[in-house]
């Protein structure tokens, strides 16, 4: 498993391989200040983890050194993981769009026939003109440099179509892809089962306030300014709230707060109801709301029976959520209750390591696929509507239509053309 770690999705996921008994390890080669907790690995993986987290954290906020460090000195790690990795292991599940040498090592694992499966997590195969993680603003400079790095994430898809045998995405992340692939919310997010004792407890001794808690990685995309905005209208109307934020800070100290908190605020453009702290908080019985412009597009991408509980809703509604899980105590402890019997049932660590093996016996149930054909999302993510419309008309403007990189979808690329010129 590796060569990254997202959310802490491969941390747990490795715990669920554990529990299952299935010979695993995770290589982490990518820092993060977040810290999701150590792995059971042969100790000199452990070691190479350990360094390679002190290496990428002290690079993490330069992007030169980072693409010095992720393009260079772990291909050098990897002259020595690769060939350890080829002879011990059967099965390589790799994060985003990792790879040990550029992609070449793709085609030596299908020589010496292992499988690969490739997890995408959001901006790796999110097109570049539909995510406001990547693309700031509309300037020429911004566009010419989002139009090749579409191209460059084209090209990267295509190669991992050609030669993964199984490709895990979200719909309205995946309008690169060339073939079907694993619906992500099929095979869940992966989380350890935590004991809930003494959350209730430790949440009654409060202030007897309303606690709101919002863990933005980056607050610009998740609609930070518009959420606090928000919390100032409702304080306004007279309610009395508790509003944390934490940004940057361990994965524990995030964990502790939920347990205080009475409900989350995720984010503000999402392209999915429950992504990995709305499952952290589900874990912790605390509801979620999480705003999205794919509300309307969800029920036809995800049966009902599939979909995680959250209060999704259109983002020019969240003052509207926000006071109804205020007001509505009962509604919110029961959508609370409602997501922890979800991810308990569905996603716990151990669950989703068991889809990974149904899919490497290929033993899937077929409803997992999901067509690229059919996406009809336009929105992206991190983004408001009148922002992704000027992005793609900028794009359109300066490229011309290919610069969508939807040549092989034409409807689907006429879809974003009148999109961004409608009004």
């Amino acid at each position: 498993i590796g060569l990254r770690e997202l959310s802490g999705y491969y941390h747990h996921l490795k715990k669920g391989f554990d529990a299952m008994g299935v010979d695993s390890v995770f290589v982490n080669l990518n820092g993060n200040p977040f810290q999701y907790g150590s792995d059971h690995n042969p100790p000199f993986i452990n070691l190479i983890n350990h360094l390679s987290q002190k290496i990428g954290l002290l690079f993490f906020r330069n992007w030169i050194l980072r693409i010095i460090w992720l393009f260079f000195l772990q291909n050098i790690i990897s002259l020595f993981l690769f060939p350890w990795a080829l002879f011990r292991y059967d099965v390589f599940l790799f994060a985003s769009n990792s790879t040990f040498f550029f992609f070449i090592d793709l085609p030596i694992l299908k020589l010496f026939r292992k499988k690969i499966i490739y997890v995408f997590h959001g901006s790796e195969s999110r097109p570049v003109y539909l995510n406001g993680y990547v693309i700031k603003n509309d300037k020429r400079v911004s566009i010419l440099t989002g139009i090749i790095v579409a191209r460059i994430q084209k090209i990267m898809i295509l190669i991992i179509d050609k030669f993964a045998d199984y490709i895990i995405n979200i719909p309205p992340q995946a309008y690169f892809h060339s073939r079907p692939f694993i619906s992500w919310w099929m095979i869940g997010v992966p989380h350890e089962r935590k004991d809930s004792n003494g959350v209730a407890a430790e949440k009654n001794g409060s202030s007897g306030n309303i606690r709101i808690l919002h863990a933005p990685s980056k607050p610009e995309p998740k609609g930070t300014p518009i959420i606090r905005q928000t919390i100032h209208s409702l304080k306004n109307k007279g309610y009395s709230l508790d509003y944390v934020e934490i940004t940057g800070r361990p994965n524990s100290e995030v964990l502790q707060e939920l347990k205080k908190c009475d409900f989350i605020v995720d984010e503000l453009y999402s392209d999915t109801p429950m992504a990995v702290f709305s499952t952290e908080a589900a874990f912790a019985g605390r509801p979620a709301i999480v705003g999205s412009y794919y509300i309307h597009q969800l029920e036809k991408d995800l049966p009902a029976e599939n979909t995680p509980p959250s209060m999704f809703c259109h983002p020019d509604h969240l003052e509207e959520a926000m006071e109804k899980l205020i007001v509505d105590k009962s509604f919110r402890e029961e959508l609370g209750r409602k997501a922890k019997e979800f991810v308990m049932t569905n996603w716990q660590a151990i669950k989703v390591a068991e889809r990974y093996i149904m899919l490497i016996e290929g033993t899937f149930p077929k409803k997992w696929l999901y067509d690229p054909n059919n996406i009809e999302y336009l929105h992206g993510c991190g983004l408001s509507e009148e922002k992704a419309k000027t992005i793609i008309a900028a794009f359109l403007k300066t490229g011309g239509e290919k610069s969508l990189c939807l040549s092989d979808k034409p409807d689907l690329e006429k879809m974003f053309v009148r999109f961004a010129a409608s009004p």
